[in-house]
């Protein structure tokens, strides 16, 4: 007897990039289970993944459009009753308004990095496989990348313009000398009066900032050194031990590929190339054996499927993998 209730409830979840590894488990052997579900899950999927690029504002068009059109697929009705389709439906687009946009009107401090205003923030966050597009009221615009989290004001004040973000983002500013653009980032800042540039400060990761257009400035937490970045200059800070900052030339067109739905390797470990992956499919990426980790790989993708990606990197590296609807294994 298929039960409904979780079925719905894990897809939900799953599709909004919020399911826990056990969560994502308990789907996956649904789904092996039952072709009638995985058919379901698998056409529900395609209607929230086809579009690149998910904005809260447009939850509830996206909604009417999925209920539409699962409405009008003559293969589902003899098989299951619309409204169950629209419980998922609904379920998951609540699930992903929510993640991606909430106003905190309590003017809270912004994660743990102190806010001394009394400005309304909104705060953006994108699970897993999800990426968004923000224009600011000054004019700005941001692509937000694929677990991310941008916080910033409703209506900057007079005298700067500030924003908070962990994870990836593609920034292009509005040009205003008389107000400063300031990115806080959990290990440092970065400082703009009106460029084109990419931020990458995930969570254990060294930060990352390169520029396409104008000059920037990143200062590091510990405000040791400022260093500026011109067109086609990339820094990387590791604030690990040894603290290092390496300023090189970069292909910035290359560093903000993800907003085009390009993937770019170069010259990376299987290991890191899994992380990119998991993020951007929102599949849970494990290792049976430990030598691929270690494999270094190179390789361009636009707008490829999972399934696609694995198959050239395993042709240019040999090793096994298998892709569930929740998991990608990788083995020797």
């Amino acid at each position: 007897m298929i039960n409904d209730e979780l079925f719905n409830t894990l897809a939900a979840r799953k599709l909004a990039g919020e399911a826990t590894a056990e969560e994502l488990q308990e789907l996956d052997v649904l789904l092996q289970d039952n072709d009638y579900l995985r058919e379901q899950f698998t056409l529900l999927q395609s209607y929230f993944t086809e579009a690149p690029y998910h904005a809260a504002a447009d939850t509830e068009l996206a909604l009417q459009k999925t209920m539409a059109r699962i409405q009008a697929t003559p293969a589902l009705q003899p098989k299951i009753k619309v409204w169950k389709w629209l419980s998922v439906a609904a379920a998951a687009m609540l699930i992903l308004g929510a993640g991606l946009l909430y106003v905190d009107k309590a003017h809270t401090p912004v994660s743990h990095l102190a806010v001394n205003d009394t400005m309304q923030w909104l705060h953006r966050q994108n699970g897993k496989a999800t990426r968004a597009s923000i224009e600011l009221a000054d004019g700005s615009k941001i692509w937000l990348n694929v677990d991310s989290k941008l916080s910033y004001p409703e209506v900057f004040n007079s005298t700067s313009r500030e924003v908070y973000l962990t994870g990836e983002a593609f920034f292009d500013i509005a040009p205003n000398p008389g107000r400063p653009f300031i990115i806080h980032l959990a290990k440092g800042s970065v400082h703009v009066l009106g460029t084109s540039f990419n931020i990458r400060a995930y969570d254990n990761e060294a930060v990352q900032t390169s520029v396409q257009t104008g000059k920037v400035a990143f200062i590091p937490a510990d405000n040791k050194d400022t260093i500026f970045i011109t067109p086609d200059e990339k820094v990387t800070y590791q604030p690990a031990a040894t603290q290092s900052i390496i300023k090189e030339p970069t292909a910035a067109e290359d560093d903000k590929a993800w907003t085009e739905g390009r993937l770019l390797f170069r010259d990376k470990t299987l290991e890191e190339i899994g992380i990119e992956l998991e993020r951007t499919f929102g599949k849970k990426i494990s290792f049976i054996d430990d030598e691929p980790r270690h494999y270094r790989l190179t390789g361009s993708f636009q707008n490829n499927n999972l399934q696609d990606i694995m198959y050239y990197l395993a042709r240019s590296r040999s090793f096994h993998y298998n892709i569930t609807d929740s998991t990608l294994q990788i083995s020797e």
